[in-house]
């Protein structure tokens, strides 16, 4: 009788202490007033010093005094920038570390092998769609060609004889080449670095001859002869290089989505109350004039737009790789 008085106690006490703990839980609601109580990381899945970092660094600045708290960029690079995404998929959905990268981090790695160790569709949330990259089509100096069209005619004559670089396997600049290149009906030879920054050197030491890459990657070459633009892959012209004709002004099918936009994103299972404290101060934060102002000088297009949007991007991102893969005929397998 004894024995069962205890084991009654002692399920009584459990209880109790659950009871209690439960009532000193915070609820959403103050854990949202008392949100952000420490520091912010934001991690960004690129080596310092490219134009991701350097926009989170903006960003990451103009958002502190804001939230009154240290906002604290770490970079963690590697495998196709998944282990930046894996590192914020894996860290506590608190609301303390959240990730800034391009959205195709996200949603096109699942498209190749090893697939990542994280779902995209089930474990992350877009919090907020930053900024837009469009992209440049640029070629050597070495190339008879001033314009896309006449590049096109060159390519045509003599199939996979330009070399393309991109920043490796499956990365967004590899598919949109592959992408551009059936709309123009040309084949090209395709050689992979490890990062823009590699490819670009390609191009300056003669390596190859045709890059897709983001305007910041190459403008100075562009500015100095070393590189020539030929189109933009964009609706709209750039207010920074604004000689520089859209893919439809050049002869061509513009993209069919907005490809090249970056976003905060965090773990899927963050509390929503949370999630809008940063959705807000991140759009208030974009559309300030002084960040408005730093996006653009480095040829980045001001979004600020929240979490429904970030989804509807996201959405059709995940809709529309899987059929450029396939119908660029790419290896699947990463190398």
């Amino acid at each position: 009788m004894k024995s069962r008085q205890c084991s009654a106690c002692l399920v009584g006490a459990a209880l109790s202490v659950l009871a209690a703990a439960l009532l000193l839980a915070p609820t959403p609601a103050a854990l949202a007033q008392s949100y952000p109580s420490k520091p912010l990381r934001i991690i960004v899945p690129s080596e310092p010093g490219g134009g991701l970092d350097i926009a989170t660094r903006n960003l990451a600045n103009a958002l502190a005094p804001r939230f009154g708290q240290q906002v604290i960029v770490e970079n963690i690079a590697g495998a196709a920038q998944q282990r930046g995404v894996a590192a914020m998929v894996r860290s506590a959905p608190d609301g303390y570390t959240v990730l800034y990268a391009g959205a195709t981090a996200i949603t096109l790695a699942e498209n190749f092998e090893p697939k990542p160790p994280y779902d995209a569709r089930r474990d992350i949330v877009g919090v907020a769609a930053i900024a837009r990259n469009p992209r440049l089509i640029v070629v050597s100096p070495s190339v008879k060609a001033n314009t896309l069209a006449e590049f096109v005619a060159l390519a045509r004559q003599q199939p996979g004889k330009f070399f393309y670089g991109t920043p490796g396997i499956g990365h967004s600049f590899h598919l949109l080449t592959e992408l551009v290149s059936t709309q123009a009906g040309i084949k090209m030879t395709h050689v992979p670095y490890k990062g823009s920054a590699p490819a670009v050197r390609a191009m300056l030491a003669g390596e190859v001859q045709f890059l897709i890459q983001s305007p910041e990657a190459v403008v100075a070459n562009l500015r100095s002869g070393k590189m020539r633009a030929l189109a933009l892959l964009d609706q709209h012209r750039l207010e920074t290089l604004p000689d520089i004709p859209t893919l439809a002004e050049a002869g061509q099918k513009n993209l069919e989505f907005e490809e090249g936009w970056h976003g905060i994103f965090a773990p899927v299972k963050t509390p929503r109350e949370v999630l809008a404290v940063l959705e807000r101060d991140l759009i208030a934060t974009v559309k300030s004039p002084e960040m408005s102002a730093k996006f653009k000088e480095m040829s980045f297009i001001p979004i600020g737009e929240g979490m429904h949007s970030a989804a509807t991007r996201m959405e059709a991102e995940f809709r529309i790789w899987p059929q450029v893969v396939k119908m660029s005929h790419i290896d699947v397998k990463r190398q």
